[in-house]
């Protein structure tokens, strides 16, 4: 994976079960996303299958899909594990493929390279075990859906170094180029289009103990936040009957793509849940789509899941 100073070398102590059949269903994430074609050997697969892969793997692994997207997308702007010539990405590094696993003790080097489902399950399994540290921070009684709930994981699964820092030591500073920062920018463009801002820690530089200078890890002061702004639960849960409200005025399109004809509903709009969501056809787009129908029945069709929240 990308490190902007030194290597941070990936917790490995998990990957055991990559080899007892307990944490990996390839072929299950495989027939999950069948619909988009078969998956061919040393061929990227279409954009709308990766973010089917994605969002299934996060999905199992009870992580908000939103999350791995952005970290897949931070890590591999492109989505891609091949290049032009087939061959597998790999950083200088050491990174390999679309998760950029950098530390591959205990797993298939061979699978990670040539194997964009193992690649992206073992990136997955890695930010799970992440959640899992004891010495890193969490929210006070926030779960594994909360999307802020994951901004210390993702910190490690780039590391946790002086370099990924929340602020800058000697000013106090938000610093925006932290690993973790640069991928919840990314989930505020991808996943909510910019219209949702996510709740910000109340960081304080005595939080975190480190020396600027060197490559040792942090040590985390605080370990607890009780945050003051509204955390976000991922959208991607949802099931028919559940029922959402619009966070700004939105086009309810008659299909799930951002061409197909629309009725415009207002901010703040009741909406019912009708159906699984959908992937949408772009190579641009990382939200998903959900059939919904306003409470009166009277307009029905896809939503961009960036534009609903469960109604309280």
């Amino acid at each position: 994976m990308k490190l902007p100073l030194v290597k941070a070398g990936i917790v490995t102590c998990l990957t055991f079960s990559l080899f007892n059949g307990q944490a990996f269903a390839a072929s299950e994430l495989t027939s999950t996303c069948s619909s988009f074609g078969e998956i061919q050997p040393n061929v990227n697969p279409s954009y709308p299958q990766i973010n089917c892969l994605l969002t299934n793997a996060a999905l199992k692994a009870e992580i908000p899909p939103e999350v791995v997207k952005a970290v897949a997308t931070q890590e591999n702007g492109d989505w891609r594990q091949f290049n032009d010539a087939g061959k597998p990405i790999k950083s200088d590094d050491g990174g390999i493929g679309l998760m950029q696993l950098t530390d591959k003790r205990g797993y298939d080097q061979k699978k990670l390279e040539n194997d964009i489902v193992y690649n992206i399950e073992a990136g997955v399994e890695v930010l799970s075990s992440m959640y899992s540290r004891k010495d890193l921070p969490k929210i006070k009684g926030a779960g594994r859906k909360v999307i802020e709930n994951w901004y210390f994981p993702v910190m490690a699964y780039n590391g946790t170094k002086p370099v990924n820092s929340p602020l800058y030591q000697e000013t106090g500073k938000v610093n925006t180029n932290a690993y973790q920062e640069e991928v919840f920018a990314e989930i505020e463009k991808q996943s909510y289009l910019n219209d949702t801002k996510l709740a910000k820690y109340p960081f304080r530089t005595s939080d975190f103990q480190y020396d600027r200078e060197s490559t040792e890890n942090i040590t985390f002061k605080m370990l607890e936040y009780t945050l003051a702004d509204q955390t976000h639960d991922s959208a991607y849960w949802f099931k028919a009957g559940d029922k959402v409200v619009t966070t700004t005025s939105v086009r309810i399109r008659k299909e799930a793509n951002t061409s197909s004809g629309y009725n415009t509903v207002p901010n703040g709009t009741n909406l019912v849940i009708s159906g699984d969501f959908v992937y949408g056809s772009s190579n641009i787009n990382k939200f998903v789509w959900y059939p919904v129908q306003t409470e009166d029945q009277k307009v029905k069709g896809y939503v961009s899941s960036a534009y609903i929240v469960k109604k309280q």
